[in-house]
């Protein structure tokens, strides 16, 4: 699609996006109302969400969306969920997991119009990055969460990657997984690095965003291994699991 064609399309998917985003805020208010009593872990809100996800992915008919292993991630058992981090499109595509998990998102996220209201709505984990007790924190509201029964989404770079490969990761997934006593399952994904160029909004064309639910990694082995080889064994099996995914790609 020519240039200016991608910016009038931006302009006009933006556009639906704000007013429809007005239109389902109070049906979500409903499902939240209707549910809150009695679904203690908000999988109707998730659900929701979920659909809300799906809205805006149609929007873009040139995204094309892949997902593989789905049903690796249990419904009812709560595990820690790790993906790798491209883009801000990385949180839309993965409501295509359709398991009720949390998301975890730092704090200025939960400001934001609608997005903000998902969020808390949802029982998200809140990470204030600024604050000295920010680790504590978000380890007690993850761990009360999984308590009910909800598994943990994070994204262990702690940020967006520049480029295809993964940033450090850092060590909270993996202390709660530990804590909890609970398997890790990987994520990984590629191609929502081409929906975008940082910084921009306006749309690159087509591209496929493919997800790949790994093997858990279950809880006994995650018990005896120690945070620093945990972690070392997840970003190996990510980085095979992406370049598995870049090859399949370029040869299909």
């Amino acid at each position: 699609m020519r240039p200016f064609l991608l910016k009038a399309y931006s302009i006009l998917a933006w556009t639906t996006m704000a007013l429809t985003s007005i239109i389902i805020t109070p049906f979500f208010l409903l499902v939240w109302v209707s549910t809150f009593w009695w679904d203690r872990r908000r999988v109707a809100a998730h659900m929701m969400g979920t659909f809300w996800a799906w809205h805006y992915q149609s929007l873009i008919p040139f995204w094309k969306l892949r997902l593989e292993g789905r049903k690796k991630i249990p419904w009812n058992r709560a595990v820690v969920l790790v993906a790798n981090h491209r883009s801000l499109i990385d949180i839309l595509a993965l409501y295509k997991l359709r398991r009720p998990f949390k998301w975890t998102s730092k704090d200025e996220n939960f400001k934001l119009p609608f997005i903000g209201m998902v969020l808390s709505l949802t029982n998200a984990v809140r990470i204030k990055r600024e604050s000295i007790r920010s680790g504590a924190q978000f380890l007690s509201q993850a761990e009360n969460e999984m308590l009910k029964g909800s598994s943990i989404l994070l994204f262990p770079e702690g940020t967006r990657s520049r480029t295809t490969e993964m940033r450090p990761f850092k060590e909270g997934a993996f202390l709660l997984a530990k804590r909890m006593g609970c398997g890790v399952i990987p994520i990984v994904h590629t191609g929502s690095e081409r929906t975008f160029d940082r910084g921009s909004w306006v749309l690159k064309g087509k591209t496929t965003i493919r997800i790949r639910v790994l093997d858990e990694i279950p809880a006994d082995e995650v018990k005896k291994l120690d945070v620093k080889i945990l972690i070392k064994v997840v970003r190996q099996r990510m980085v095979d699991g992406i370049a598995e995914l870049e090859n399949e790609n370029l040869t299909g």
